[in-house]
């Protein structure tokens, strides 16, 4: 997306002018070094609940507010970008050795727990789950069907740096993966007890025949892999 011109915000006016005048300055560098992670629980809570029409707007501008805090970090991305290689690599080391990494891992239970109760909900009987997770994948899948039918304007493109990247894979570890994977939806297609064997068979067998082509696929690129280096070498041995 082009960068457009657009009017300054009252946030970039009042900083511009923190900036220009000395005093504020100073006050401003020194309310950074005494930021405390741990108010910021109570800054949440007092624009939350500390006054019913606060927290009505607050809500309101929650789109408009992801959408400036998106904005935020891309531009924060690009100007990154242009710095230096040592310098770029010194400052994010500086962030990460800072962050509190407990702080951090406390993000996917407390949004985890809040996706789920926006999806599934709570106390619902295992079917409704069921339902709604398959139909959140089936979307999913959707979605990445309509990105991969993309793919097919730049197909040789992609051929060749998808050939690039193969001679670098390790094909012996990704060969592995692929026979648990397998291995792990044979076992899921098995039926359990007192369910209906046909309908287990079914899934069993369109399963197995799935990892089974996708193991044959893997085996015939590793082949035409190893022939290819074999061929190579005999050249370079011949020259």
């Amino acid at each position: 997306m082009e960068n457009q011109e657009v009017t300054p915000g009252l946030g970039e006016r009042i900083i511009k002018e923190i900036i220009a005048t000395p005093a504020l300055k100073e006050v401003f560098l020194l309310q950074i070094k005494d930021i405390r992670p741990e108010t910021a629980s109570g800054v949440v809570k007092t624009l939350l609940w500390g006054d019913p029409g606060i927290s009505m707007s607050l809500f309101g501008a929650l789109p408009d507010a992801a959408n400036w805090l998106l904005e935020f970090l891309l531009e924060l991305g690009r100007q990154l970008n242009g710095l230096p290689e040592p310098l770029l690599k010194d400052i994010l080391g500086r962030i990460g050795a800072g962050i509190d990494r407990e702080r951090l891992g406390e993000l996917p239970q407390v949004y985890g727990r809040l996706l789920r109760r926006l999806l599934l909900g709570e106390g619902r009987p295992p079917e409704e789950v069921r339902d709604a997770v398959v139909s959140a994948l089936n979307r999913a899948l959707a979605a990445i069907e309509l990105s991969t039918a993309q793919l097919e304007a730049n197909r040789e493109e992609i051929a060749r740096t998808l050939r690039r990247a193969w001679k670098e894979l390790d094909t012996a570890s990704l060969a592995r993966t692929m026979r648990r994977v397998a291995s792990l939806l044979a076992a899921a297609a098995r039926p359990e007890r007192g369910e209906g064997e046909e309908k287990g068979v079914a899934g069993a067998v369109k399963l197995a025949a799935g990892a089974a082509a996708g193991l044959l696929a893997m085996r015939f690129i590793m082949k035409r892999t190893r022939e290819k280096r074999k061929t190579r070498k005999g050249i370079r041995f011949i020259c």
